[in-house]
């Protein structure tokens, strides 16, 4: 089982889903978006984002989302499932800036065929739809789903991808690269992108962006000495 309830969910999480109808249902959903990755993207199988990559994304969001819909009071199963299927259009939307909207389409026939209700489904759907690029979702699992999104964005296994793809040959544009990240974390902070929408999530994401920056200017720092002293001998 690819979301096995005792290696990916919190305990807190099985103490009010622990019913083995429901856990299969959800391992359904999980099997059903790691292999459509794994289908649509084997052209980028080699790339550090490729299908692998973005699968390990979804649990974390899904994680993110169960943890801030318990926090929330939100309806956990809502939010736990549009986290797995908000990004199963990775590898197959051709604007990536509306992939929300043809992951919605994705959920929307996948949920249905499998019987769930018309409710339900619409609920999924929205929330799904909604994580990209809506400045003001309507329902609390929507808010819930875009904070979880953005929270891994900004977190460790981030921080790693990015030391991943630097290009340590040429320290000049990894010196634009980490001032151009200093600058987006700046505008995040302000809210230029839009707010996080629940507290948990506003109180982590202060803390992973003092810990992007520290690191992007300590990293600024070192390349800065990467050069022969100046000093008289």
């Amino acid at each position: 089982m690819l979301f096995n309830s005792a290696h990916a969910m919190p305990i807190t999480l099985i103490k009010r889903l622990n019913t083995d109808a429901l856990m299969n249902k959800l391992d359904e959903i999980a099997d059903f978006v790691h292999h459509y990755l794994a289908e649509t993207g084997k052209k980028n199988s080699q790339s550090a984002t490729g299908p692998e990559y973005r699968w390990e994304h979804t649990l974390r969001v899904a994680q993110w989302a169960t943890k801030l819909a318990i926090e929330e009071a939100a309806d956990i199963k809502t939010c736990l499932v549009a986290a797995l299927l908000h990004d199963v259009s990775h590898f197959v939307s051709e604007d990536y800036s509306r992939h929300g909207i043809k992951s919605g389409e994705i959920a929307r026939d996948f949920l249905s065929k499998k019987g769930y209700s018309e409710s339900f489904i619409e609920n999924v759907v929205y929330a799904v739809q909604s994580h990209v690029s809506e400045p003001d979702p309507k329902t609390l699992e929507a808010k819930i789903l875009q904070d979880s999104d953005t929270l891994d964005r900004f977190g460790y296994v981030r921080i790693l991808l990015f030391g991943k793809m630097a290009e340590l040959e040429n320290l000049e544009t990894l010196k634009q690269k980490s001032l151009s990240s200093l600058a987006y974390l700046d505008k995040l902070e302000r809210g230029d992108y839009g707010p996080m929408w629940t507290k948990t999530g506003r109180e982590k994401l202060r803390r992973f962006l003092d810990l992007n920056r520290s690191i992007q200017k300590g990293l600024l720092g070192e390349l800065e000495s990467t050069r022969i002293p100046d000093v008289e001998v």
